[in-house]
Order: C-alpha cells, then sequence, then structure tokens
C-alpha cells in the first residue's frame, strides 16, 4: 500500500510580520492514499445491530470556504460493526482562518477533530442521490479498486452516502431528478502578496445541481416502482465542487442502504446503493409541491464613485473664491466712494470753504521759462516706464509666490545660480532704472522739471484744493499742456523722485549683488527692512497706475491721450491708437515671459539649466 506525507496548507499569519499559520510542525504526519481527511463515526445502536456500520466523512459544501478535513469510507464486512484501531486516530487542531466580522475571533472556532490514520477500501460510488434529511458525504480516494472502476486509473472516486441518524420515510410521489451545470464565480479573497491581486484568480467552476422535476402522473412508467441498483462515475476532479440541492426530493430523512461488498482485490464487483420504491400517488391525487433551490448570482462588484475634481486654485483661494471676493470688494468701494462724495460735497457748504477753494482753485503760476507742451522723447519714454513697470509687477508676484521655478540660471563667468524668474525681474529692472535715469537727465536738461518739481509752497493749498474737488466730481480745470494742478504735480514729484529710488534701494539690497560679508553694512541696512518696504512700493505704484489711467480717461480721454502719445494738443484719434498699439505689446509681452521664450535669451548672457 502506498503511503503518502499529507500536509495542512499554511495562509495568511494571525498578526502582521508572524508566521504562515497554521505552524508547519502540523502539518506532517503519514496518511494512506485514500484516507485523507477527517473520519467521524456515527453509531446508531439499532442501525448497528441490523446494518453493516459505515465510517463516514463529512464535507462542507460551501464554494469559495476552504473545505473542512475530510474523512475516509471504510466499509467492514458484513455483519461486523466498525471499531477504528486505538493507535490509528489521532487530535488534530482545526485550521482557523480570517473572522467573520471585524474585529471579531478567527473562524471556525478553535476545535480539535479525531483523524483517522487507518487504511479503508475503496467504496465505488453508486448513484448520485439526494442526502435527504441528513448530510451529504462525499468520500475521495481508496488503495484498492476493481479492474473497471475509475479508482483503479488513479482518479480519485466519489460516493455520495446518507447517515444513519435519520428514521427512513418514502419519497414523494412522482418526483424525478434533473441534474442543471451552471458556471459559478469563485469567491475571491485577499491577496498573497502585499499589493498583489485578490486570491484565487478570478475563474469560474462547474457547478451541478439536482432539481425535482414533478412529471406528468399519467404519463409515468410504472416501472418507477421497482427498485433500482445505479451507479455513477467518479468526479473527475477532486477540486470541482458538485453540490446537489436534495432538500426538494424529499421532505422527510429516508435511508440509503449499501450492498454488502467484498474487497474489490477478490474481483467482485462494486457496491450499489439501493432507492428506496417510489410509491405510485393515488388517481386523482394532487402532485406534490416542487421546491426548486435556485443558486445564488455573484453580484457584479460596484464601481467606486470617482472622487471630486479640486476645484482650480489660484494661491491661497480657489477660483470661486478670488471672484466673491472680488465681488465684494467691488461692491465695497462703489458705496465707499458714495459715502466719500456725499461727505465731501457736504464739506464744501461749511462756513469758510467756499472762499478756500477761491483763493486757491488747485494750481499756481509756473515760471515764466517753463515750457509748454511734451517733446517726443517725453512720450516714448512714458511709454517705456508703463511697459517696464507692467513687466516688474509681474515678475515680481512670480518671484515672491512661486516656490518652484521651471528653470535656473548661471552667470556665465560663474556665481550663485539664481531662478530664471529672479533673473527676468533683474534685468527688466536693470532696463527700467535705464529708462528712469535717462528721463531725469533730459528733464533737467530740457528745463521740464519745473513741471514735477514745486517751486512755490502754494502747492500745498492748491493740492488741498484740488482733491476736495475730485471728491465732489466736480473736476478741477484741467491744462496739463500747459500746466499740471498742484495735486497731479506732487503726486509725479513722489512716483519719479521718491518711490523709484525706493524700489531701486531695495531691491539692491534683496539682490545677489549685495556684498554678503560687509557686516556693518548689513547691520545698519538688513534684508528683512528692505524686503519690508519693496512689496509696499510695488503697490504704491500699481495703485498710481489704476488712479492715473482711471482720470487721463475721465477728464477728457482723447486731448490727453493725444499729450501723452502723439505730442499734440488737438483732440482725435491719434493718440488713442498708439495707446491700443502699446497695449497690446505690453500684454502680449506678459504673456511671452515664459521659459521657452526666455531660456534662448537668458542662455546668451548666462547658463540655463532645469535643476
Amino acid at each position: 500500500m502506498a503511503t503518502f506525507t499529507q500536509g495542512l496548507r499554511q495562509g495568511l499569519p494571525r498578526h502582521p510580520g508572524g508566521p504562515a499559520w497554521p505552524p508547519a510542525d502540523e502539518a506532517a504526519a503519514p496518511a494512506p492514499a485514500g484516507a485523507v481527511g477527517t473520519a467521524v463515526q456515527e453509531a446508531a445502536p439499532a442501525v448497528a445491530a441490523a446494518e453493516p456500520a459505515v465510517a463516514v466523512a463529512a464535507v462542507e459544501p460551501a464554494i469559495g470556504v476552504a473545505a473542512a478535513p475530510r474523512a475516509a469510507v471504510a466499509e467492514p464486512a458484513a455483519g461486523a460493526a466498525h471499531v477504528p484501531a486505538p493507535d490509528s486516530a489521532v487530535e488534530v487542531a482545526l485550521r482557523r482562518g480570517l473572522p467573520r466580522v471585524a474585529g471579531g475571533e478567527p473562524w471556525p472556532p478553535a476545535a480539535l477533530v479525531r483523524v483517522d490514520r487507518s487504511p479503508a477500501p475503496a467504496v465505488t460510488p453508486s448513484v448520485g442521490l439526494p442526502a435527504v434529511g441528513g448530510t451529504a458525504v462525499v468520500s475521495e480516494g481508496a488503495d484498492a479498486a476493481t479492474a473497471d472502476s475509475p479508482a483503479a486509473s488513479g482518479a480519485p472516486a466519489a460516493a455520495v452516502l446518507a447517515t444513519a441518524e435519520t428514521p427512513a420515510a418514502p419519497a414523494p410521489a412522482g418526483l424525478t431528478a434533473d441534474t442543471v451545470t451552471e458556471e459559478v464565480v469563485l469567491r475571491r479573497g485577499l491577496p498573497r502578496i502585499a499589493g498583489g491581486e485578490p486570491w484565487p484568480p478570478a475563474e469560474t467552476v462547474a457547478v451541478q445541481r439536482r432539481l425535482a422535476v414533478a412529471p406528468d402522473v399519467a404519463t409515468a412508467p410504472a416501472a418507477a416502482t421497482a427498485p433500482a441498483a445505479v451507479t455513477v462515475p467518479a468526479a473527475a476532479e477532486p477540486s470541482r465542487a458538485e453540490v446537489i440541492d436534495s432538500g426538494s426530493l424529499a421532505p422527510e430523512p429516508a435511508p440509503v442502504a449499501l450492498a454488502p461488498s467484498t474487497p474489490a482485490a477478490q474481483g467482485e464487483s462494486a457496491p450499489v446503493v439501493q432507492p428506496p420504491a417510489a410509491v405510485e400517488p393515488a388517481p386523482g391525487a394532487p402532485a406534490a409541491p416542487v421546491s426548486v433551490s435556485t443558486p445564488a448570482r455573484p453580484t457584479a462588484p460596484t464601481r467606486p464613485a470617482e472622487p471630486a475634481r479640486e476645484p482650480r486654485r489660484i494661491g491661497s483661494r480657489t477660483l470661486g473664491g478670488w471672484a466673491r471676493i472680488l465681488g465684494w470688494g467691488l461692491a465695497g468701494v462703489v458705496a465707499a466712494a458714495g459715502i466719500i462724495v456725499l461727505a465731501a460735497r457736504g464739506v464744501t457748504t461749511l462756513p469758510g470753504v467756499p472762499g478756500f477753494l477761491e483763493r486757491y482753485p488747485g494750481s499756481y503760476e509756473l515760471p515764466e521759462s517753463a515750457p509748454v507742451g511734451f517733446p517726443v522723447w517725453a512720450n516714448w519714454m512714458h511709454y517705456l516706464n508703463f511697459f517696464f513697470m507692467v513687466l516688474i509687477v509681474r515678475t515680481g508676484l512670480q518671484v515672491r509666490y512661486q516656490k518652484t521655478p521651471p528653470a535656473y540660471w548661471t552667470p556665465a563667468r560663474g556665481g550663485k545660480k539664481i531662478s530664471i524668474n529672479l533673473w527676468l525681474h533683474t534685468g527688466i529692472d536693470l532696463l527700467w532704472l535705464a529708462n528712469g535715469a535717462a528721463f531725469v537727465v533730459l528733464l533737467f536738461a530740457t528745463g521740464h522739471w519745473v513741471r514735477i518739481v514745486p517751486t512755490s509752497w502754494e502747492v500745498f493749498p492748491n493740492a488741498a484744493s484740488a482733491m476736495l474737488q475730485y471728491l465732489t466730481l466736480n473736476w478741477p480745470t484741467e491744462h496739463g499742456w500747459v500746466n499740471y494742478n498742484s495735486l497731479q504735480q506732487l503726486m509725479y514729484f513722489t512716483v519719479v523722485f521718491v518711490a523709484a529710488p525706493l524700489a531701486a534701494i531695495t531691491g539692491l539690497r534683496m539682490s545677489e549683488w549685495w556684498p554678503k560679508d560687509a557686516d556693518r553694512l548689513n547691520r545698519l541696512y538688513p534684508a528683512p527692512v528692505a524686503r519690508a518696504i519693496h512689496f509696499p512700493t510695488m503697490l504704491f505704484f500699481v495703485l498710481f497706475v489704476i488712479v492715473h489711467v482711471t482720470l487721463v480717461f475721465a477728464t477728457g480721454a482723447l486731448r490727453n491721450l493725444n499729450h501723452m502719445f502723439a505730442a499734440s494738443d488737438t483732440v482725435s484719434w491719434v493718440g488713442f491708437a498708439w495707446f491700443a498699439g502699446g497695449l497690446v505689446v505690453a500684454v502680449a509681452a506678459v504673456v511671452a515671459a515664459r521659459p521657452l521664450v526666455i531660456a534662448p535669451i537668458a542662455s546668451l548672457v548666462g547658463k540655463v539649466s532645469s535643476r
């Protein structure tokens, strides 16, 4: 008799990082072929006295659950009771798996079962009648078989038996059995490795279901009442599951007797199952109800809902957040402007205010040597100042808020590597300073400095008068071709001689050109102070441009644009055309200020790299 070692299959560990479960030392024990599993001896005294005792093994027929331990089917000689040898039965702990509920105990509960290691003869499977009222049992494997049995070729045999615990009862009349084969999707569990696919792989198995069928009573053959011995072939594959829905065939249990048999080695025929005789129903009796079990179809896995799309963000807020802030801001500006206009008009009615406005109309007389009009160089430098300011603001905000620069620039002669945005910001700063320096030189060389530099203390009361007139929406007299009002003069003086130098000095302190090892100079002028001044100065320039452009369009747009862009005091569309063209060029420059365009230019004076 051939023997082999049966090992329990090891699964996932019980805790992270632990060994596979169950331990390997519980695995090995020699077991004869055909006697694999757990022997369950059901001894009914009444049955044992009349029928041969049969060792029956119970199998858990659930699809997707690991098979329970199986027992060998041992059929003793006729009239002899089956008693396993004391030394052939051992106790083995049931293998436990994952808990049924989260956080629960492993399933099934901890228990010991007795395993019969004694050899057992093969039992050729008989007709697959359902186990009614009892437990359907499948036994696999045999050491010996007849020459024409499936076990002789090495294929495992399967025998469908019934327990002897339940009393006998006749099967329902007029019912026959029909076998239906279905493809059922295997239940899948945890993956074998972390991040792997669920195990086992996605596949289906053939499941046979025996369903009760109620034939026509009138046409039922009379031979149905005679008992018949039928044999069914053994299952081809042990891994295939044959599910028998037998609850509908007989509402009450009925025993199935096995014909006594001798060992197959002696050349005798295999045992057969003798089904009970069917009872023909009385004429006119109603047919018995038919109960057909429907297999549960595996539900398709539900597709996970797509995550909500993240809203687009600009800085720390979403686009909708900025829109709400802008809307509330505009509403607040309009409301504040209305309140200020009403308050200013109320101030003009106070005693002494009308006389103050008459004495100081908003401007004072310039010296007789002051030039009239705007030269062409002033028009071009005015536009270049606007062009460079737009790019400076744009690149300055990039340097301030961009965390990961798109590229880096290194001087050709070596030096510290800086972001390409900082290189562009610094380069435009130099062009803006050069344009401003040339403007100041030409301003003093041509005598136009008296237009923006106050020459009388009357500039202050006239500036207050002009401010009050602006707030009441009663504009002061405008004739910028000859003379600015005092408020304009003070603002232009502040922009050219205060704000521009302040922006240049603070920018130089934060740049790479500032000497890092000048300790005394750095203590006198620390970088945090320069940073605290530089950004508000940029905000001042932005606010000045907004107010300046608004007043240009509100106090005679065509004439003012001709002053600034066409060097003319006429009212025509020439200045507006130059302004529109210059605005298009500025917007195009802002759009083109990106690494794809900047990198070739920066590589002419240094090295551009992505890291």
